[in-house]
């Protein structure tokens, strides 16, 4: 039976992912994470503090617990840069240096983000090729942990960067659009208010199910050999942000003005347009997203 070890287990994504590799039943699971197990792992957890923990003890936990394949869904998506530096690139490298001295050959899966990307041209989907230009402290952090990955596999170890783009799910971080849009309509339901205010909605995003993530893990668990190193996760449909937000309004019955007043992201001006070209991971994973936009929308907002 494979042996899955998911670093960050009890996180936004990684407790997805820990849920569907739980399903499968010829799959082992291991957790590993600060703070609470994730429920039904607490038996099979490992408290590691992959920043300022012991590295020796990383790399014994390894060895004793032999992992086919390590997912790596840590890291920070807000934060000071000096932060985002730390949480993403410093813990990745940690994990990259544990697994070279463990001398195991275990596959890495490591999450990287479109925000790598940066700008590119409107109306054209961006392929893995395209030039990685990032214009956020965020961006350039998960850049660097991608290159820490592809220069693993440079050396001969088994791995792959899921370069996932706007990931949709419960419990969204509240720094997120579709976190602080859900949050906001809510309570202005509960006030019945008639009006909120949000940034600019203009934008257009790939916005991907985190089941569709969960599943492209699982897919990359169980492909017999890597034949990419960096493979776009993401749906390939572009939607506005208004979009999202007023499906997001429709699901939890806000039927009043949202009105884009304030102040937005201003990594989302200088990206004014990011869509997926997921044909490598189709190829690659035998992979493709099940969950349109109203999927999403009803597993964020419970179906209501």
């Amino acid at each position: 039976m494979p042996l899955v070890l998911v670093l960050g287990a009890n996180g936004f994504i990684g407790s997805h992912v820990a849920a569907a590799l739980g399903a499968q039943p010829d799959v082992e699971i291991v957790g590993a994470g600060l703070g609470t197990p994730l429920p039904g792992l607490e038996r099979r957890w490992l408290d590691l503090d992959l920043l300022a923990g012991d590295a020796a003890r990383l790399v014994a936990e390894l060895r004793a617990a032999r992992p086919d394949t390590i997912v790596n869904c840590t890291g920070a998506s807000a934060g000071s840069t000096a932060d985002l530096i730390r949480l993403n690139v410093l813990v990745t490298a940690r994990i990259a240096e544990a697994l070279d001295k463990s001398g195991l050959a275990t596959r890495l899966i490591h999450f990287g983000s479109a925000a790598e990307y940066g700008p590119g041209q409107v109306g054209e989907p961006v392929t893995e090729s395209a030039c990685a230009r990032p214009v956020s402290p965020y961006g350039i952090a998960k850049l660097a942990a991608t290159q820490i990955v592809l220069a693993a596999a440079d050396r001969g170890r088994e791995a792959v960067v899921l370069r996932v783009f706007n990931a949709l799910g419960p419990a969204m971080p509240e720094n997120s659009l579709p976190g602080t849009a859900q949050r906001r309509l809510s309570e202005a339901v509960a006030a019945s208010a008639s009006r909120i205010e949000l940034g600019p909605l203009g934008s257009v995003r790939d916005f991907v199910d985190v089941r569709d993530i969960a599943a492209a893990v699982v897919a990359a668990c169980r492909v017999p050999s890597l034949d990419a190193t960096l493979v776009n996760v993401a749906s390939g449909m572009g939607h506005t942000a208004r979009e999202l937000v007023e499906a997001l309004a429709r699901a939890v019955g806000f039927a009043g003005e949202i009105a884009e007043g304030a102040a937005g992201s201003p990594r989302s001006s200088d990206v004014p347009w990011q869509v997926a070209d997921i044909a490598l991971a189709r190829r690659i994973l035998g992979w493709q997203p099940v969950h349109d936009l109203r999927s999403s929308v009803e597993l964020m907002t419970g179906g209501r």
